[in-house]
């Protein structure tokens, strides 16, 4: 994310790390699109502040987040609030284990996106554990009898080969699979059949065929004009036509143009 930040022009630059000041509320935290104070939020927030080196935003939700209380029911911010503690490189907090982290995954209900779940378990599970062969024999055995729901997402479709990758396993068969959501011309879709691409889809797809060493090469033109083409005033937008602007997604912007950074020439 930080070479893509470097991949814009000084104005630009000071833009963006301007708008991220304006997001951020007076109790320390990041809002949401309605200005309301938002964990989830913060966790965008946090990663583009540390990316872009906002030593006072970080400051300020360091000393919000120490004091938070999180609700136990709401699975997205129970993962938002540890890949923001372990963002921050705190230390005075109980981490899961690797079996609470399977239990928050398996939490449902009719507000819980499946797909950012899944993610968001990957990210923690990366972040917590690195490399401890024990807990990824255990990952492997999930991977292999977890019921995948059907038509997934192309966040989710990365996020699955990414902890495939993770965990050792081949993944030529789920690269081809990601590579279905990617239409020329437009970038990465949510779904093949969506008319438009979208900047979360291309980040997160593009973020995860890099890490595997995936040449970009053949994909970088079109997804380089669609994170230009959703560029605004310090922002990015969504890209699939909705005009707000926010956190999340300038985040998303700049992972886009960070995992093209090698492949923009």
């Amino acid at each position: 994310m930080e070479k893509g930040f470097l991949l814009l022009n000084k104005a630009s630059r000071a833009e963006v790390a301007e708008f991220i000041r304006t997001q951020q509320h007076k109790n320390g935290a990041f809002t949401d699109r309605a200005g309301s104070p938002d964990l989830y939020y913060s966790l965008f927030g946090c990663w583009l502040s540390k990316g872009l080196k906002l030593n006072e935003q970080l400051t300020k939700l360091s000393q919000h987040i120490s004091t938070f209380q999180h609700d136990e029911k709401k699975v997205i911010d129970k993962f938002s609030w540890l890949l923001i503690l372990l963002s921050l490189e705190e230390e005075k907090f109980q981490k899961p284990s690797f079996f609470e982290l399977l239990r928050w995954l398996s939490k449902s209900g009719k507000n819980v996106n499946t797909a950012y779940r899944f993610f968001l378990f990957v990210l923690s599970f990366d972040a917590l554990f690195g490399k401890n062969s024990v807990v990824y024999f255990f990952v492997r055995i999930f991977l292999k009898f977890y019921k995948l729901p059907e038509d997934l997402p192309c966040s989710f479709s990365a996020a699955l080969l990414m902890a495939k990758f993770l965990t050792g396993k081949n993944v030529k068969h789920e690269a081809e699979n990601l590579l279905h959501y990617f239409e020329k011309g437009e970038g990465f879709k949510v779904f093949p059949e969506q008319p438009n691409a979208d900047l979360l889809s291309t980040a997160v797809a593009l973020f995860t065929l890099k890490t595997i060493g995936q040449d970009l090469r053949v994909l970088a033109p079109d997804c380089l004009d669609l994170v230009q083409g959703n560029y605004e005033n310090g922002a990015f937008l969504s890209g699939d036509g909705d005009s707000s602007r926010d956190l999340e997604y300038t985040f998303y912007g700049l992972l886009t143009l960070g995992a093209l950074s090698k492949n923009e020439h």
